[in-house]
């Protein structure tokens, strides 16, 4: 239990680890669950009915065995660790490609294919789901999936320049020699999670190399800001260049924080501290409240939408800050990120509002079931500083009964 947190602050970080494992949970094992074909849904409308959509993806097949994982380590309801198990059958049974090796994009409903490219942004889901499956759940086949995908990764995906491209077709022609911030950042996610879990030196290797690409190109040169898109030179070019997506900049905070731990690299948590500075900011309303979904690296405003997922990140981001360097305003600054979220996105059953106006008003006609997965880790980060494992507490972590 962090000893800054007063009674008060308590409360409110309970509500929220409550709110993401028993809340929202019930809501996607019921309304976010295709009972028929013992599959995830994609995404739900607003009124609760199934998108329309012919097609399912892997990536989300990956979050969802996180989420329902650690569903059922907090909860210990068995109906999460049936989600979990069904999960890991049909992403391992279905999703990849015996002829080319790795995983498929997406399927339809019926598993027929429906786009086979392979796409790095979803291996690195993959890799996470299955990483805390394996932790968690223990069925120990999985660390055999781990590895058949983290040979594909860095044999089919690796470029000149030392980054990865960002996806390939069917038979690993790759598209394009771009380098990607996103795609990266989850591969450090999932590397951290892997290495956690497994404590072999070799996932944390991989995630060296990912941070080394962080810190040579995806960093602007004053060291407070990330890019996301940059050319085959590794450069940012044109506008594309200097767009900022300020939830990744909490992200890669706490990212970076976890690996320091992990690498016994301490020092490079201060300097990296500067990205929260930056983002609070610049990227912060002051005045109705939450965070602009776009930015450029000078600042302006490109979109005022104010998705869900980077007020998480934030949440990562403060919890992380609340740990390593407490002081007397952080608790109160990140209790206020908590409700801020309670209030405008969660919905009294279990559901959410995807995006939200400037002005705070719900706009958005539909639910990604891969969004509980950004709650979770926030609502991990929360659950540390209140004595649990958190997102990489992956030692001991198997639920009730195993």
């Amino acid at each position: 239990m962090n000893e800054t947190l007063t009674p008060d602050h308590t409360e409110t970080a309970r509500k929220f680890v409550d709110y993401t494992f028993r809340d929202m949970a019930r809501f996607c094992a019921t309304h976010g669950w295709d009972d028929a074909r013992e599959q995830t849904r994609e995404r739900l409308l607003t009124d609760l009915s199934p998108a329309p959509l012919d097609y399912r993806r892997s990536m989300v097949l990956g979050r969802q065995l996180f989420y329902f994982s650690h569903a059922y380590r907090v909860t210990g309801y068995e109906t999460y660790r049936d989600c979990a198990l069904s999960l890991y059958e049909d992403l391992t049974g279905n999703f990849w490609d015996d002829v080319n090796g790795g995983w498929y994009f997406s399927l339809t409903a019926d598993n027929g294919l429906s786009d086979g490219t392979k796409d790095l942004y979803g291996h690195a889901f993959i890799l996470l789901g299955l990483a805390h499956y394996l932790a968690i759940i223990g069925n120990d086949e999985a660390l055999y999936w781990i590895r058949r995908t983290e040979t594909v990764v860095w044999e089919r995906f690796k470029l000149p320049g030392g980054w990865l491209a960002p996806a390939a077709t069917r038979e690993w022609a790759l598209h394009g020699g771009n380098l990607e911030q996103n795609p990266h950042m989850h591969l450090l996610e999932a590397y951290l999670s892997i290495y956690r879990a497994t404590q072999d030196e070799a996932f944390l290797d991989s995630a060296s190399r990912i941070v080394s690409v962080y810190d040579e190109f995806l960093r602007t040169p004053d060291r407070t800001r990330v890019l996301e898109h940059l050319d085959e030179n590794g450069q940012p070019s044109g506008e594309k260049g200097t767009l900022i997506q300020p939830g990744h900049l909490y992200e890669w905070y706490w990212l970076v924080c976890e690996y320091a731990d992990c690498a016994e690299r301490p020092a490079i948590k201060s300097e990296n501290a500067q990205l929260v500075d930056w983002g609070d900011s610049h990227c912060l309303d002051t005045e109705a409240g939450g965070m602009f979904d776009l930015v450029n690296s000078s600042a302006a405003i490109l979109s005022d939408r104010k998705r869900i997922w980077p007020m998480t990140e934030r949440i990562k981001a403060l919890g992380t800050l609340l740990r390593d360097t407490p002081n007397e305003h952080g608790p109160e600054k990140l209790v206020d990120a908590i409700r801020f979220f309670l209030d405008h996105y969660c919905r009294p059953d279990g559901s959410w509002h995807e995006y939200l106006t400037r002005n705070l008003v719900p706009d958005g006609d539909f639910m990604p079931l891969s969004t509980p997965y950004h709650v979770a880790m926030a609502a991990l980060e929360v659950e540390r500083l209140l004595g649990g494992p958190g997102a990489f507490g992956m030692t001991n972590t198997r639920a009730p009964g195993l």
